[in-house]
């Protein structure tokens, strides 16, 4: 998880045109996924009584992008956590993951530092079977494996899924997700798909900053809120993080808030982009 940072992207096509892991009768058509970068702005938004953090700043930058023959993600934070006792920790964190627009390959490598010192190294990568389960083999921390079930899912992947249920007016989606963040392996994720983001929300949005490109802003959003558990811990009856967020048709999130135990930090978008197209054969 990135230590205290981990950030939950749905976005790029947590998004994309790839195969789906879960085999059907016919191959579901794929939403159209952007391939851009933002970055957006954190700060702590609430907190419990009994919270130990009492500020949260920072700046997370992400970006997506299309290789003709995989979707490429990078994702870097630089984050400042205040506690009540007065001390402060300045948190780095990195990650990049590549995944084959197949399913079948991903790779991934992660980084965590405080204060400067790198207290978390990951690395790592997925291969998966004909029956549509897989493996995950890190070199980072060496030794670590994990059986992935059958019909677990890739960021982009579960990106995507997510969004072809909201453009069929579903609400609640479950599937495992593995995305190479940390050494834990898996997560069972829980989504509800909520309301449409209504014409006032994505206009506010829009015109937030000027560096923000309204045109990568899909003209159908949805607020959805994912629910994150432990994979390898059986007896968890809470997740381990939520996040609400309102992700649009073409995998750009455009806000979001991470809800931890006691506090819960924004994300709010201050620069959006595209990048140049991909010249495939």
């Amino acid at each position: 998880m990135l230590g205290k940072t981990r950030i939950f992207f749905l976005s790029g096509a947590l998004l994309a045109a790839v195969t789906l892991p879960v085999q059907a009768a016919a191959k579901p058509e794929m939403p159209h996924i952007a391939f851009y970068k933002a970055i957006y702005a954190m700060n702590l938004v609430s907190t419990a009584p009994n919270s130990i953090v009492t500020g949260v700043g920072g700046e997370m930058y992400y970006e997506q992008d299309d290789t003709c023959h995989a979707w490429t993600t990078e994702q870097r934070l630089a984050t400042r956590y205040d506690y009540r006792s007065g001390a402060s920790v300045n948190d780095a964190a990195r990650y990049a993951a590549f995944e084959s627009k197949d399913g079948k390959h991903f790779s991934f490598n992660a980084e965590h530092q405080e204060d400067g010192k790198t207290d978390q190294q990951i690395s790592g990568s997925v291969t998966r079977a004909a029956n549509g389960a897989g493996n995950a083999v890190y070199t980072r921390p060496d030794g670590t494996q994990y059986a992935l079930p059958k019909g677990y899912f890739l960021p982009v992947a579960h990106t995507a899924a997510i969004i072809r249920r909201a453009e069929a007016g579903e609400h609640f989606f479950s599937a495992v997700l593995f995305d190479g963040t940390d050494a834990a392996g898996a997560a069972e994720t829980s989504v509800f798909i909520g309301r449409q983001e209504t014409a006032a929300e994505r206009k506010e949005i829009a015109g937030a900053d000027k560096y923000i490109d309204a045109k990568l802003l899909a003209p159908k959003a949805w607020h959805v809120r994912i629910a994150v558990f432990p994979l390898e811990d059986k007896w968890a009856s809470t997740p381990a993080y939520e996040m609400d967020m309102i992700l649009a048709s073409n995998g750009v999130v455009s806000h979001a808030v991470v809800h931890y135990k006691n506090f819960a930090v924004e994300q709010r978008l201050t620069a959006l982009q595209p990048l140049p197209a991909a010249h495939c054969p």
